[in-house]
């Protein structure tokens, strides 16, 4: 989905209710670039699990004065924990700069923040769950990173494969998944979905191991 989609979402749809429970809510940031030119690529498979979360039923974005991304709050069971979605409206190199903003905006940390980023090191069609790690060359992690100073956050990572040797690897993450591994990346990102979903009223290590798990069959 591009701003321009997002934009019509955030004036033509209701705007939603903050659910009222006292628990500090999970910031859901899925990573991508923005624009028709990167629509539906690996590298924006961040945002197409926030698209599949938000899409049914249509959920209202929100959008503050000069700030740099849209949020919304996902629907959950009463007395679960709030989740916030968010996507940055800049660039994947640049994800971090919404950190601190969305921190004191949410009064959350780290151990709040769930990132939701696609992954050469898995093959497509893959999900996992974990807390924790290096950027492991990723640009939106590096730069989230470099502003929390800590590596101390989730992260739902969503498998596009590596290249064939003939390919780099910018041109593979850039470029539009076709045949199976489209159809098993868009897969992926309903299972992660579903798992963002459980979080609210589940245990992280418990939806971790669920998913970890079938992942690894």
């Amino acid at each position: 989905m591009n701003l321009k989609k997002l934009k019509k979402k955030l004036k033509n749809l209701p705007r939603q209710r903050k659910v009222n429970n006292h628990s500090v809510p999970l910031i859901v940031l899925g990573l991508g670039n923005p624009g028709p030119e990167y629509a539906g690529t690996r590298h924006n498979a961040g945002y197409m699990v926030i698209d599949a979360l938000t899409e049914k039923p249509p959920l209202a974005f929100r959008k503050r004065f000069f700030s740099s991304y849209y949020y919304a709050y996902l629907p959950v069971p009463e007395n679960c924990r709030e989740i916030v979605l968010v996507r940055y409206t800049g660039y994947m190199n640049t994800s971090g700069n919404i950190i601190g903003s969305l921190f004191r905006r949410f009064n959350v940390s780290c151990e709040d923040l769930l990132v939701v980023v696609d992954n050469m090191d898995l093959p497509p069609g893959v999900c996992r769950l974990k807390k924790g790690g290096g950027s492991a060359g990723h640009n939106g992690i590096k730069s989230i990173i470099s502003k929390t100073g800590s590596t101390g956050f989730y992260r739902l990572y969503i498998g596009v494969g590596r290249p064939d040797k003939s390919v780099d690897t910018v041109s593979h993450v850039l470029g539009k998944p076709e045949g199976h591994d489209e159809i098993a990346i868009k897969s992926a990102c309903i299972k992660a979905a579903g798992a963002v979903k459980e979080l609210s009223c589940t245990p992280f290590s418990r939806v971790m191991e669920k998913l970890n798990k079938r992942e690894r069959k």
